[in-house]
């Protein structure tokens, strides 16, 4: 163990360009071609259930009309769907369709498929290590999810 103060920028520096370069990767190899937005809308929706096309623009950081197509196609390709907002009919909420919910959990199942893949070759006291930061992640997520809901 070092007696070196820990340089939390450099942490957090290694730790954002780490990630977002899994995140990439694990798109490319997992994505079949489907931008990595349409995968996060795909994955919205399974996990929160059927939305509207404003607040899935919000929550992607895109504009609306990027979203009114990216749905459009997605719909085209018997992902999603939409209905009538019974709250609002001038508004509709899209969710999956069956096509859809089968579509997320393959992109899941081969995104881990690829990540197993990496650690196939790491020793049982890397794969524990990586393990113990994963908590870890998922608290610094809903840190910073929170303070992007305001």
């Amino acid at each position: 163990m070092s007696d070196a103060p820990l340089d939390a920028g450099a942490v957090a520096t290694d730790l954002a360009l780490a990630s977002g370069t899994m995140s990439r990767l694990l798109g490319q190899a997992a994505g079949q071609g489907r931008s990595v937005t349409a995968w996060r809308v795909l994955s919205s929706l399974d996990r929160l259930g059927a939305q509207r096309v404003g607040d899935l623009a919000i929550e992607q950081r895109v504009a609306q009309p990027t979203m009114t197509g990216l749905i459009i196609r997605l719909e085209n390709d018997h992902m999603v769907q939409r209905e009538p907002d019974p709250k609002d009919g001038r508004a509709s909420l899209v969710s999956l369709t069956g096509t859809g919910r089968e579509e997320i959990h393959g992109y899941r199942q081969r995104a881990i498929n690829v990540l197993l893949g990496g650690m196939d070759e790491f020793s049982d006291a890397e794969q524990q290590a990586l393990a113990r930061v994963v908590p870890l992640m998922l608290r610094i997520n809903d840190r910073i999810a929170a303070d992007l809901d305001g």
